[in-house]
């Protein structure tokens, strides 16, 4: 599950699929939705998470978090 979270981030946001949060000096944070299938179910789930754009452009996973929208 992680390769494939880190796999949608980075095709997310190189097409730009992704909302802007909070820029500080350790860089900007951004939020992108991400669907995975539920292991027991098989049902995709959304979830909605929080990266920072380092400013070398290095993405770094700060806060993973379900949504269901």
């Amino acid at each position: 599950m992680v390769a494939e979270s880190q796999q949608q981030a980075r095709e997310k946001y190189i097409a730009g699929d992704y909302s802007l949060g909070r820029l500080d000096v350790y860089g900007q944070r951004i939020h992108i939705q991400m669907t995975i299938p539920d292991k027991i179910t098989g049902e995709m789930r959304v979830f909605r998470t929080a990266w920072m754009a380092r400013p070398n452009g290095e993405l770094v996973l700060v806060t993973p978090y379900g949504d269901d929208k």
